[in-house]
């Protein structure tokens, strides 16, 4: 999120640059590399990309013995070059992302003030956004009109 890039916490670059190499693993040398399984956060328990990777299969119950450690290697050395490339990618990202989100929330707040049954709407902060970006609501009140018999 913005809020934490800006507070200096940054993008987890290196965890991030691990998973996309290990799709790329995933896509040459498994069939099947979209599971339902979650590879979680085996990088923080990992000692090396080797170590990542072989503990990511494992999560995803797949055959690690396919792969030496060398040819584990030389994916992450192949691409370890464009990682400035990942890390321009995902501060572009990191930056629209609160514009794009800021767009839908207005276009749901303008879709709530265009109801004539709904007497209040406004976007509400419900919590810190360094818990999460996604922490606003959209609120609308529908109105009550009395009709009156006669």
């Amino acid at each position: 999120a913005l809020e934490r890039v800006s507070l200096g916490q940054g993008i987890q670059m290196e965890s991030l640059f691990y998973r996309a190499v290990l799709h790329v693993i995933l896509r040459d040398h498994y069939s099947s590399y979209k599971s339902e399984k979650r590879v979680g956060n085996v990088y923080s328990k990992a000692k090396s990309f080797v170590d990542y990777v072989r503990r990511a299969l494992r999560r995803l119950e797949l055959d690690d013995s396919k792969l030496c450690d060398s040819d584990i290697q030389s994916y992450h050395d192949t691409y370890e070059a464009r990682m400035d490339e990942m890390h321009a990618f995902n501060l572009l990202k990191v930056t629209l992302a609160p514009c794009i989100e800021g767009l839908i929330l207005l276009d749901r707040l303008c879709y709530l003030k265009e109801q004539e049954n709904v007497s209040f709407s406004a976007l509400v902060q419900l919590f810190d956004p360094l818990l999460s970006p996604r922490c606003y609501a959209v609120v609308g009140l529908k109105s009550h009109a009395m009709k009156l018999k006669s």
